[in-house]
């Protein structure tokens, strides 16, 4: 799928790519996050020795930055998005995930803006066109 990315959205990958050595397949962002797409195997170098790299982003970038896993398969690419999830069923462009309701909190976000962009990574990366989290 061709994305087209806005100059801000440029210049945060630029930064990232610069800083992480890892090349982005995707970035979408807020006014408080910045959530990076980056290839299969690629996560753990792109965070860094105990997340260096990710606390010097989210100085530069002044945003808190999340780091998400591409993976073909979408169930797998789901449950790098969302691994404290205790079940993942996809029912064509459907995705139902159940998770722990002590860590629903937190995948949720405030307001649902974690979610949302979850969401909205899975559209744009995947066949996946609805997610559902019980």
């Amino acid at each position: 799928m061709l994305k087209s990315f806005d100059m801000q959205t440029i210049g945060f990958i630029n930064v990232f790519e610069k800083s992480t050595k890892v090349a982005v397949l995707d970035c979408i962002f807020d006014d408080d996050n910045i959530y990076f797409l980056v290839e299969f195997g690629k996560a753990g170098m792109a965070i860094g020795k105990n997340g260096k790299n990710i606390k010097k982003l989210q100085q530069v970038l002044k945003r808190q930055v999340k780091v998400f896993e591409y993976n073909k398969e979408p169930k797998k690419f789901i449950e790098n998005m969302i691994p404290s999830n205790t079940s993942v069923v996809i029912d064509g462009s459907k995705a139902n995930v159940i998770i722990d309701q002590k860590e629903k909190g937190k995948i949720i976000g405030r307001m649902g803006y974690n979610i949302k962009k979850i969401r909205e990574l899975l559209e744009r990366n995947s066949e996946i066109k609805k997610l559902n989290i019980k």
